[in-house]
């Protein structure tokens, strides 16, 4: 609705009617972000890296943007993560699992894995890291993703306090106590554990250290320093083992 009568005064009329530093509709152009490469992630060209002892930071600040690009792999970003774990024993097995030549990193357990993960991931509103982490070590075990599916809230937790293990092997226990350490951030599963080969087992070795390395690129998600046990760490085998609820 116009209060003059003219066209000219009804023109001036609607420019007087506009917000004072609106957004002009139409023109301009859509412009993509720009894709790193291998090239522009090449650590020489860090600030913070030095011709004699590398790079002087702990953990790289653009580790996303690197693995992104095909800079960096899982490995290293797993290694890297873990770097200043304080515990021989954990690091021993890191190196020793990390550094075969004929096995494949491994990501995703199968494409079952894969494809269960990616559709929920799709079905989740701006999931944040932590919950993908939850997420990964959930849909790795068809067990834990049967008795837990049904159970995450629409803020993407599950909700710990309604789920009903039940009868589990050892390896499916040894993810659900990392699935509630990543979400709730209390202590559940120590790098003394972590180490031992017969409390946890290499491929669920892999799936913890990969979830939490995803997580803890930000900010620390599992203590990665630890004092070192009162008693042999293989005694807390059965600790683990009863996990009847």
């Amino acid at each position: 609705m116009y209060f003059t009568n003219t066209p000219a005064l009804n023109s001036m009329e609607a420019i007087m009617k506009k917000l004072p530093y609106g957004t002009q509709k139409g023109g301009g152009r859509f412009r993509r972000l720009y894709q790193y490469t291998k090239k522009d992630c090449d650590c020489r060209l860090c600030l913070y890296y030095r011709k004699k002892n590398g790079c002087i930071l702990t953990l790289c600040p653009v580790l996303d943007i690197r693995l992104g690009c095909g800079a960096a792999t899982i490995d290293d970003a797993v290694k890297a993560v873990f770097k200043d774990a304080q515990n021989t024993a954990f690091q021993k097995r890191l190196s020793q699992i990390y550094h075969r030549k004929d096995d494949a990193t491994m990501i995703f357990q199968n494409n079952r894995h894969k494809q269960i993960f990616e559709t929920e991931r799709l079905s989740m509103r701006k999931p944040g890291k932590k919950t993908l982490a939850v997420l990964y070590l959930l849909t790795a075990d068809h067990t834990l993703w049967i008795k837990t599916k049904h159970l995450f809230t629409p803020n993407g937790k599950v909700d710990l306090k309604s789920v009903r293990l039940g009868n589990v092997s050892t390896d499916s226990y040894a993810l659900w106590k990392a699935v509630k350490e990543l979400q709730t951030g209390e202590k559940q599963i120590s790098l003394y554990e972590l180490a031992d080969n017969e409390i946890v087992s290499d491929n669920d070795f892999r799936l913890i250290v990969q979830a939490a390395s995803n997580t803890r690129r930000k900010r620390n998600r599992i203590s990665v320093r630890e004092t070192p046990p009162a008693v042999n760490p293989r005694q807390s085998l059965p600790k683990l083992q009863q996990h009847r609820r």
